[in-house]
């Protein structure tokens, strides 16, 4: 998947024009409110704002980022000089990390269910009890023994070897001294039970659930907004191409996801 070219179709753009984006999102706003359990679901397209490359945008992307990593390699080309990109360990949360921060304080989001690593989420604020990060953290080792785990201002991944974590640290507590590991789940690997079973808890009780820059095709993490739809419950999609959950959708936006937040939080009264 990772290695294979995209049709045309796959890698179209869509977007909504002025008018059109207005009324979505002044629908969006009122099913905010009517909400009692809210969930959003995050991808890579989330942090393309911050300057982090996604995987899955076509190499005529408009995208200031440039084309995904996955497509780049499909193509076997070098990303373009011109692609405005920024270091994962220097990038600041986006509108839309804080607007997700913003919604869960005010008690209308109940959790974020996120398939990105770059730590974005966490360094924004957003509660761990909030929060479930399906595919690991970069910046996140944790203790094998004791499940203590560690937030670093560094990337913690050392090996690279695909299926090897341990990072060569120790657990702080001294009735433990357990062996470190990273956090990331790499394909082929089996995601974090206790997150997994969170996501799919608040899907079977989500009246909304907001999926915002995500391609919705890896599984089993596309599965969680997939059974808020199957439950005939408001899934809302906030993405630039097509997924294969669009015919489940209450509610489909072709927009940045920035842009939605912010005109989202504005129609809601609230500030980022």
């Amino acid at each position: 998947m990772a290695s294979t070219a995209r049709s045309k179709d796959e890698t179209t753009e869509y977007f909504d024009s002025p008018e059109e984006l207005d009324r979505k999102v002044t629908l969006l706003t009122q099913w905010v409110r009517e909400s009692r359990h809210m969930m959003a679901f995050t991808g890579a397209g989330i942090s393309t704002a911050a300057g982090i490359p996604d995987f899955r945008s076509g190499i005529h992307t408009s995208l200031p980022t440039g084309p995904g990593k996955w497509e780049l390699r499909a193509h076997k080309q070098a990303r373009p000089s011109k692609s405005k990109t920024t270091d994962v360990v220097k990038a600041i949360p986006t509108v839309t990390h804080m607007s997700l921060l913003r919604l869960q304080e005010e008690g209308l989001l109940k959790c974020v269910v996120s398939q990105n690593t770059d730590g974005l989420h966490r360094r924004s604020g957003l509660p761990r009890n909030a929060l479930y990060e399906l595919h690991g953290n970069r910046y996140v080792e944790k203790c094998v023994r004791c499940k203590k785990d560690y937030l670093r201002d560094f990337y913690v991944r050392k090996s690279k070897k695909v299926h090897q974590h341990l990072t060569g640290n120790l657990c702080d507590d001294p009735k433990c001294r357990g062996k470190l590991k990273d956090t990331i789940i790499n394909f082929g690997e089996d995601l974090p039970d206790d997150a997994l079973e969170a996501g799919f808890d608040h899907a079977r009780r989500a009246d909304v659930c907001l999926a915002m820059g995500s391609s919705l095709t890896v599984t089993p993490a596309a599965d969680i907004p997939e059974t808020v739809g199957e439950r005939d419950q408001r899934l809302v999609i906030v993405n630039l191409q097509r997924t294969p959950l669009d015919p489940l959708a209450k509610l489909r936006i072709g927009a940045k996801c920035d842009d939605v937040c912010r005109l989202l939080m504005e129609k809601l009264g609230l500030q980022v």
